[in-house]
């Protein structure tokens, strides 16, 4: 499986060419196929992987556009339509290997696979869905012992780099003996210390940390339209409407401006009152929050909270999947990614007012943020209310002595204003 650096999913990307040969080449020599899920089996309500192969049987380069497509769910938990778009460039006689992490659900149609160049098909494939409900314990190594569930045996160099690809096991074993690259045991300690499941045979932090949805939706309000002081809102009407009465008899006279010269200063003075006190509400509000803890410096866990009241398609850079909590309906009506020159990037078209969640593992960041530290009754310092999802996460699990650094940044353009909330959680020993 070829890899391009930089990118945590195997060639999310341009294939890079290993020869180039001439000559023309036949559409049928051309293939595409793959699997959904580990060994072809995917768990119901998990991002299990998605593998494509594209075969390039030919004597000439092939430059093509890959794309699959899936409906997602059922009517009773709303659907979702997925897409996936990505160049492909393959040398001739060529033959590559690409992984994405794909959401699946019950009752879901199959994947549908298509290999495009100039408008016109090269290949096509439709993939079989095999779903299952209970989740399997993965071992990677040699299995030791009898055990009470379903076990999926996997090869260490198969244990993947992205944690959002563990979601479909319960748990992930790992034999004594067993070689793991030091990537992939990042990845595990990530998917074990953000509440994917339990990691056995690699050393993982302990505490176990997680955005709750119920805090998420109380920093959207509060992130909402300001209300104005009521007291106020009727005192300045009550005067607004006192002087215009009072203006109304040197309005009528033309030749007296006594009653300009007392209603324009108020007119002024209520318009700046309403515009700094009542604010237009955003068209497109966003929160992201992410969270790195100690022992877990690269990645980052990241959700994203979305309302738009105009409704449409919102476009955010990266790998997002829609978290779904049990029991409740998907808000996504279409989700795309698209791989560009600048990375991947999700498209999710939603319905007005329809308040979107997202999450991922980001990649780690360097940059160094407010210190606080945490003292004997907790820490030390004033911290932004935003910060208060962040805090819940980890506020079970400080101790004397951590120190959290924290950043935020607002970026607003026109109707669309953007938070940025960060926190490093860390401990010394």
């Amino acid at each position: 499986m070829r890899r391009i650096p930089g990118c945590r999913f195997p060639v999310l990307g341009w294939v890079l060419l290993a020869a180039v040969g001439a000559g023309g080449f036949g559409v049928a020599q051309v293939r595409v196929g793959g699997e959904l899920g580990w060994q072809g089996i995917a768990v119901a309500g998990e991002v299990n992987p998605l593998a494509i192969t594209v075969e390039n049987g030919t004597g000439a380069v092939l430059s093509a556009t890959l794309r699959a497509e899936q409906r997602l769910g059922s009517g009773w938990r709303g659907q979702v339509l997925q897409r996936l778009r990505v160049p492909v460039l393959l040398a001739p006689g060529g033959r590559t290997r690409l992984l994405f992490p794909w959401p699946v659900e019950a009752g879901s149609d199959p994947i549908t696979v298509v290999l495009e160049s100039g408008g016109a098909a090269l290949a096509q494939a439709t993939l079989p869905l095999r779903l299952e409900v209970e989740k399997p314990v993965a071992v990677a190594g040699a299995l030791v012992g009898p055990s009470s569930g379903p076990v999926l045996v996997l090869s260490p160099a198969d244990l993947p780099e992205e944690p959002l690809l563990l979601g479909p096991f319960s748990a992930v074993e790992v034999a004594p003996a067993a070689f793991v690259p030091a990537v992939a045991r990042d990845a595990l300690q990530a998917w074990a210390t953000f509440g994917g499941g339990a990691v056995r045979g690699v050393p993982v932090p302990v505490a176990t940390v997680g955005l709750r949805e119920t805090d998420l939706r109380q920093a959207l309000r509060e992130h909402g339209q300001r209300s104005p002081p009521l007291g106020l809102v009727l005192g300045g009407t009550a005067i607004y409407l006192a002087v215009l009465g009072y203006a109304l008899r040197p309005l009528s006279r033309r030749t007296r401006s006594s009653g300009i010269a007392l209603l324009l200063p108020t007119f002024l003075a209520f318009s700046l009152f309403y515009s700094v006190w009542v604010e237009k509400p955003h068209g497109v509000i966003t929160l992201q929050y992410s969270i790195i803890a100690h022992n877990v410096s690269r990645f980052s866990y990241d959700s994203l909270v979305v309302v738009s009241r105009r409704g449409g398609v919102v476009e955010i850079d990266g790998w997002w999947v829609e978290r779904v909590v049990p029991g409740s309906q998907r808000t996504a009506r279409v989700v795309s990614w698209v791989w560009t020159d600048r990375g991947a990037r999700t498209s999710v078209e939603v319905d007005p007012g329809e308040t979107l969640f997202l999450y991922r593992y980001g990649r780690g960041w360097v940059e160094r943020g407010e210190a606080v530290e945490v003292g004997p009754e907790g820490w030390v310092g004033r911290v932004e209310p935003g910060f208060a999802p962040l805090l819940a996460a980890v506020g079970g699990h400080l101790r004397e002595g951590d120190q959290l650094e924290l950043d935020f940044t607002a970026d607003r353009k026109g109707d669309a204003v953007w938070y940025v909330y960060r926190l490093r959680w860390m401990r010394d020993g």
